[in-house]
């Protein structure tokens, strides 16, 4: 009777907290902008835009409310935009140390 009454209430707690996430579910990752011809502007947008973006999955992954294939799904882009973003400002850093500044 006893395990019964604390099984519900941890199952009640556990759809509560499900229930009580207030991240919206993230969409696709944004574009990142091509570094061999974006602006530093452009760049830095992108950082943010990419920070923000892996905050936010970070944040809904850690309320518990998608099954495993879809926790890995988005763990997969939050990986995958952080590459891109990562081959990108690579590309642009090396294009930029060769222009020579005045």
């Amino acid at each position: 009777m006893i395990k019964a009454m604390i099984a519900t209430a941890l199952m009640l707690v556990a759809l509560n907290t499900s229930a009580a996430c207030s991240m919206k579910r993230p969409g696709e990752a944004p574009l990142m902008p091509d570094g061999a011809v974006a602006s530093k502007e452009e760049m830095y947008e992108a950082q943010l835009v990419a920070e923000s973006y892996i905050l936010l999955a970070e944040a809904y992954m850690d309320c518990k409310v998608m099954n495993s294939r879809q926790h890995r799904a988005l763990a997969a882009r939050v990986s995958t935009l952080s590459e891109q973003y990562d081959e990108e400002m690579t590309e642009f850093r090396v294009r930029t140390s060769m222009v020579a500044v005045k």
